[in-house]
């Protein structure tokens, strides 16, 4: 089955629409407003919102803690060094060796360095695996906040366009209509047309400029949350410049596969990296109780009295014990809790899988649904634009209604902004089925 019906021939005829749309459109926004405007491009979106987003800014912080975080689980394997000196000093009695009481007045010096090293290696080994695994889900996290800021710029990218494109439609239809009050005035000068004829079509033409300031509006709104998004901090109006309104193919439907999509989505990997983080974490609760804490130290420097150090005086240690603690051999509370928390991260694991099949089919769906839409907007327009011409010709002769041409006008605009819509919607569907499968930006 084929999803991209006319595709390739309904493009000239849609660029040639939506290309006079823009120039027409933007012209007159930019003629009638005061604010300072910017071009914006789909490249620049895709590559300010890689950059200046704040999610995107947050995320990359977050991944240089976690990097910090595994640098700090390194630390234990490293012994302390203890540089410096020792003065002690003894007064008063004390008691010899054959128990006679003396009394006494020494003191001595000591200087030099210390290195001392206490590794628990069920613990501390477990953590420094686990900490390379989880700045791995960090990174799983990162790209999954990437995907999801720039899904969300390309959209209102798209917004954007379909809103400045029907303010471009609203202008046609308007130089239409302002050319219709001026043929009924002049009908009625000639006493072939009734007054309130013409006070309809002005009536009408009043309308059409309310619903162009309504979609100025949207192309402000849609302008200022693009902004946000991109963390563009200028107050400006966004316009969409060299960019046409076109529909884009990044994704065939009918080679979408569910298990490419789970082997490649950020999120599944990011799932299972927590899953084998805690998995790790949770052997230190089990074959971690069989390794022992291996302690160490030495000392060496001179020793003697304050101003006189006699000798060199060295001293060392070295010794393995195994802690074993009861209470987790007899009621595993620990242990346990890993246990529930597995079970939770799997249970998230199913909960993705169920997200992403139902974002991939509902991506599927948009894109057949507005392909569709499309075909027919693009037909309807060549019907609606041929009706008004001849009811407009017939308008010229004085033998159409003024309510026949309201209707082929507004009937005209509507399959306008219904083509818009449907490339505004085709192309969002395209990159959430692109992102959907498993691609990234």
């Amino acid at each position: 089955m084929t999803y991209f019906v006319n595709i390739l021939n309904i493009k000239l005829a849609t660029a040639c629409i939506i290309s006079a749309f823009f120039i027409l459109g933007n012209g007159n926004i930019l003629a009638q407003t005061a604010e300072k405007t910017m071009p914006i491009t789909l490249e620049t979106v895709l590559k300010l919102s890689g950059t200046n987003n704040l999610k995107i800014a947050e995320i990359n912080a977050k991944y240089e803690l976690a990097k910090a975080k595994q640098l700090s689980s390194k630390e234990w394997f490293l012994p302390t060094v203890s540089p410096g000196l020792l003065l002690m000093g003894y007064g008063g009695n004390a008691q010899t060796i054959d128990g006679t009481f003396i009394d006494v007045n020494k003191n001595s010096f000591w200087g030099g360095f210390g290195v001392s090293a206490n590794w628990d290696l069920g613990e501390n080994v477990y953590n420094y695996l686990a900490s390379k695994q989880e700045l791995e889900s960090a990174g799983f996290a990162n790209q999954v906040i990437k995907n999801e800021a720039t899904l969300d710029a390309v959209t209102l990218f798209y917004s954007l366009g379909a809103a400045q494109s029907k303010v471009a439609a609203l202008d046609l239809v308007m130089v239409k209509a302002e050319d219709i009050v001026r043929q009924i005035e002049l009908l009625v000068i000639n006493g072939s047309r009734y007054k309130s004829d013409v006070l309809l079509a002005k009536a009408n033409l009043n309308h059409i400029k309310i619903e162009i300031s309504r979609a100025k509006e949207k192309v402000r709104t849609n302008s200022n949350e693009l902004l946000k998004v991109l963390n563009i901090k200028d107050q400006v109006l966004l316009l969409i410049g060299d960019s046409i309104l076109v529909p884009v193919d990044l994704a065939d439907t009918s080679s979408a596969n569910l298990n490419t999509a789970y082997e490649n989505r950020p999120e599944i990997n990011l799932s299972k990296s927590n899953l084998e983080a805690l998995t790790i974490r949770r052997k230190a609760t089990t074959t971690g109780l069989l390794l022992p804490s291996v302690n160490f130290g030495l000392n060496d420097g001179l020793y003697g009295p304050y101003f006189n150090p006699l000798a060199n005086r060295y001293s060392y240690y070295f010794g393995a014990t195994w802690d074993i603690p009861l209470g987790a051999l007899f009621y595993a509370g620990d242990k346990k809790q890993f246990d529930a928390r597995i079970r939770i991260e799997d249970i998230k694991l199913e909960g993705v899988k169920n997200t992403i099949r139902q974002e991939v089919m509902d991506a599927q769906a948009k894109v057949e649904g507005a392909n569709e839409q499309m075909r027919l907007a693009e037909a309807s327009t060549g019907y609606a634009r041929d009706a008004l011409d001849q009811c407009m010709k017939r308008q010229e002769l004085g033998i159409g209604l003024p309510l026949e041409v309201f209707q082929a006008q507004e009937q005209l605009l509507k399959v306008n902004i219904d083509l818009i819509n449907a490339i505004s919607r085709y192309n969002k569907a395209q990159y959430e089925l692109y992102v959907a499968l498993g691609n990234n930006f």
